[in-house]
């Protein structure tokens, strides 16, 4: 993976954890030095942070 992908990754894991943490799920994707290879997978087919959380929660409302 280039450094560029990489660091790309990283923001993304991220950006998903800190909509997960909304939810009560601080680290939904994993870390950015160890993420979910279902969220890699997830990066890789260009879902956006807000599409996940989507998918993921639906209608669900936040906890905080």
């Amino acid at each position: 993976m280039r450094w560029q992908d990489a660091k790309a990754l990283r923001q993304w894991i991220r950006d998903v954890n800190a909509l997960g943490a909304r939810f009560g799920h601080e680290e939904l994707a994993g870390t950015p030095d160890e993420p979910d290879p279902d969220y890699v997978e997830r990066w890789q087919a260009g879902e956006t942070p807000a599409q996940v959380i989507a998918a993921d929660f639906g209608a669900q409302s936040p906890t905080c």
